[in-house]
């Protein structure tokens, strides 16, 4: 096998994202499985884990979680075992887990089992902020599954062992940051994962954090809106000017140059949504570019690797579940490409109603994955993606929009098939454990 082959060509996975279940013992506000009807409680059989070893010779990575956690299946170290039997030597086995369940003896026997790499969910360092966002965790819950992990890497002797945190910041959790660095820093861990909010719930998108507005579109807007403010005009002011809604000193000009603005983006050929740029903070959006670097500054003389996403969505999109070669199988053994179409759900991202269906290409419990890896249609679904050619559906002003708000799309705008124009996973502003 040759692995200088593209992932998107090779003939296997490099990397496989394995449900072990859909359950979990908390309730998350920002969890999927909160949004609309919810996602149903399920765990991944022996058998089904069975029918994935044959893809296991070529794995770089697996990831034993989806959106369940992890802990609940009394299977999980046996699944490990398993998996470290038939893997390449230098492969990694890892998962996410809210530590609830994370105790001494837990601890011992996932390392003893083979498991090289263990995220920690810790959204605040603040206890009463942290109960807020995971209801039913606590700070103390978080502590004891890093003192567990610390005491099972010296009794177990885990050669490279290592473990972390994963933060979802919001507008309520971007001041624990720095916080939660120290707390990896001081209990041993040594990476965190911060991710945006995705959110599932109508009331949850105010919370969101990052800015709306696309890398390339907001660089040139907030240089044009400066250009403006010098010359004693407030663009924030261009709707109300624009339709008469109140009265405006100087409304023609603060019309004419948002205007010009909105044709100069055009002409560059940079997506743009004019209520966004007209809403835009510069302040806020400040204070996250300080708290990104006062964080990256922390953290490098902590000693902790730290994954920021993007302060807006990034122009030139980036699929890393397609990029580096990624199958998803559902804790029911249906085979999936990427986190976003994982599973079916409703989303609020940008203020717009999203709905999103999954999308699978087959059972592993009734063909082989390589099988339907080298399927006609899962191959060119991953040729397809790696050509981007999808609309900025975020930060497109033509809404709402038929194309993408409904259930069974159809297509885009563009004549796509897939429904990647709303992935926010491509845009840099969501990452995940991989």
């Amino acid at each position: 096998m040759n692995p200088n082959i593209l992932p998107i060509e090779r003939p296997w996975p490099s990397k496989l994202f394995v449900e072990v279940t859909t359950a979990c013992n908390l309730r998350c506000a920002m969890c999927v499985k909160q949004s609309g009807p919810g996602i149903a409680d399920d765990f991944l059989s022996e058998a089904t884990f069975a029918g994935l070893i044959p893809a296991f010779s070529t794995l770089e990575t697996l990831i034993l979680n989806g959106i369940g956690e992890p802990l609940l299946h009394p299977g999980l170290e046996k699944f490990v075992r398993t998996a470290r039997r038939h893997l390449p030597e230098s492969a990694s086995i890892g998962f996410q887990t809210n530590g609830t369940l994370l105790n001494d003896e837990r601890a011992c026997s996932l390392l003893d089992a083979g498991t090289n790499v263990i995220s920690i969910s810790v959204d605040a360092a603040d206890p009463a902020l942290f109960r807020s966002m995971r209801e039913g965790g606590e700070t103390d819950d978080v502590n004891r599954a890093a003192d567990a992990l610390e005491k099972a890497k010296k009794k177990v002797g885990a050669n490279g062992f290592r473990w972390g945190a994963e933060l979802v910041l919001s507008r309520d959790t971007l001041d624990e940051l720095p916080g939660v660095i120290e707390w990896v820093a001081g209990r041993g861990g040594e990476f965190l994962l911060v991710t945006h909010i995705l959110p599932y719930r109508e009331e949850a998108a105010a919370a969101v954090a990052y800015d709306p507005n696309v890398d390339e579109t907001l660089a040139l807007f907030r240089r044009r809106r400066k250009e403006a403010a010098e010359q004693g005009l407030d663009l924030s002011e261009y709707y109300t000017a624009k339709w008469h809604l109140a009265p405006v000193k100087r409304r023609e000009e603060i019309i004419v140059f948002m205007e010009n603005v909105v044709a100069e983006i055009s002409k560059q050929g940079l997506p743009q949504h004019i209520p966004n740029l007209v809403a835009y903070d510069e302040d806020r959006f400040v204070r996250m570019e300080k708290l990104f670097r006062e964080s990256e500054a922390l953290a490098e003389a902590r000693g902790i690797d730290l994954r920021l996403p993007a302060l807006s969505p990034k122009m030139k999109r980036r699929c890393d579940f397609i990029e580096e070669g990624s199958a998803f199988i559902s804790a029911w053994g249906t085979v999936h490409p990427c986190y976003f179409l994982w599973h079916s759900f409703t989303s609020f991202a940008d203020g717009r109603v999203r709905p999103v269906d999954a999308l699978s290409f087959g059972s592993v419990n009734e063909r082989p994955l390589l099988d339907i890896w080298n399927g006609r249609e899962f191959l060119e679904y991953r040729r397809e993606i790696g050509t981007y050619p999808f609309p900025h559906c975020g930060n497109c002003s033509l809404a709402p929009c038929d194309y993408i708000e409904r259930h069974e799309f159809e297509q885009d705008c563009l004549g796509n098939r897939l429904t990647c124009g709303s992935c926010p996973w491509s845009l840099g502003v969501l990452q995940c454990l991989r």
